[in-house]
């Protein structure tokens, strides 16, 4: 009885071993017991915490350099990494930048393609928000994010346009030519205004599936909030009613600057459409639109590629090496947010309203 005893409890620890769960539970404990200072995000992906670098950023603006630990990823395996989830209300409670990236340099196609990615604007939450991959050869020019947050559209640098439904995984094509790269959300998340072909604008309609002509020009430098659309243009900011497209206000820049010193080369536009940013290598323009108002600087001024709520906030566009401006305190924060892996095209920010706007939890 008792050898009968000891082969079965032989065996079943033999089955334990054998055991995949088991097993891989090991290998887990074996990985963190050897680095400590990751965290593994499944198998062959994990992050660590390093801290924020010393960064000069603006114009003959000085910035207190802020030192925090900030996440820094390493992701081999895309397809283990969590997805972006329209249910998961943790994702969503500060604002996101969204972004193309390849985050891997392996000959696995799906690996080395570059796919949509979004993360909080404090690092955190890193999330993978769509299997469909573009071949680095094409890229991604120009990234868009619906106000409910539910559709992804982007435009490759040929103007090929695509549109993904996070909540059914569906994809659709807009433009199957070549075509500018304009595009811009409806308030109410319906209707994606595209530029079909040169100076012809369309609108999708993201309930129906149709493609119709609008007799309004489209620009990606543009928000939709309030029952107006105000996009910067060349050289001012253009309010109208998003219903009727009749003018509300014109604000532009002092016209007896050359064509050279009042073009708005890099510019930016909050969530709400209440404030406008837009420089070149001569001035800064700094737009109160409420109040129209436009400030023009020579120096002491800070760069606005994404600007957030009430202009607290902004960034640069270039996502591997995140840089933020608190622009209320005079405050800058620069960290390497990816160990490696190819960057297409500039970020952007969505969910720009959660936290009230505010880019960092706890008052930092």
């Amino acid at each position: 009885m008792k050898k009968i005893l000891l082969l079965a409890l032989l065996s079943i620890t033999l089955m334990g071993c054998n055991d995949p769960e088991s097993a891989a539970a090991e290998a887990a404990q074996l990985r963190a017991e050897q680095h400590p200072e990751r965290t593994y995000v499944g198998e062959h992906n994990y992050y660590i915490m390093e801290s924020s670098e010393h960064a000069e950023f603006g114009r003959k603006k000085d910035l207190k350099v802020m030192y925090q630990d900030f996440p820094r990823y390493f992701v081999e395996k895309a397809k283990e990494w969590p997805k972006e989830d329209l249910n998961d209300a943790s994702s969503y409670d500060l604002p996101r930048f969204q972004f193309a990236w390849a985050n891997s340099s392996s000959k696995d196609e799906y690996e080395s393609g570059i796919k949509i990615w979004s993360m909080k604007t404090d690092g955190t939450d890193l999330r993978l928000v769509t299997d469909v991959t573009v071949e680095l050869v094409n890229g991604i020019k120009n990234l868009t994010r619906s106000p409910n947050n539910r559709y992804v559209a982007w435009a490759d640098l040929g103007g090929y346009k695509t549109v993904y439904d996070i909540k059914t995984g569906k994809v659709v094509e807009l433009s199957i030519a070549m075509s500018p790269l304009s595009m811009l959300w409806s308030e109410d998340s319906r209707y994606l205004y595209f530029e079909r072909a040169r100076d012809l604008f369309s609108r999708w309609d993201s309930e129906t599936g149709e493609v119709n002509k609008v007799d309004f020009d489209v620009r990606t430098t543009a928000v939709n909030f309030d029952g107006k659309r105000t996009t910067i243009l060349d050289f001012g900011v253009l309010v109208v009613d998003a219903n009727t497209n009749e003018e509300i206000n014109w604000i532009g820049v002092d016209r007896s600057l050359s064509m050279n010193e009042r073009s708005l080369d890099i510019s930016s536009i909050d969530p709400e459409g209440r404030y406008a940013w837009g420089s070149n290598p001569s001035f800064g323009f700094f737009f109160d639109i409420e109040k129209g108002t436009v400030k023009q600087m020579v120096d002491g001024f800070v760069p606005a590629q994404i600007l957030g709520k009430d202009a607290h906030y902004s960034a640069l566009s270039k996502m591997t090496y995140v840089t933020i401006v608190d622009r209320v305190e005079d405050k800058v924060w620069s960290w390497r947010a990816f160990s490696h892996g190819a960057m297409s095209g500039e970020g952007i920010l969505y969910n720009g309203l959660a936290n009230d706007g505010l880019w960092f939890k706890g008052g930092k």
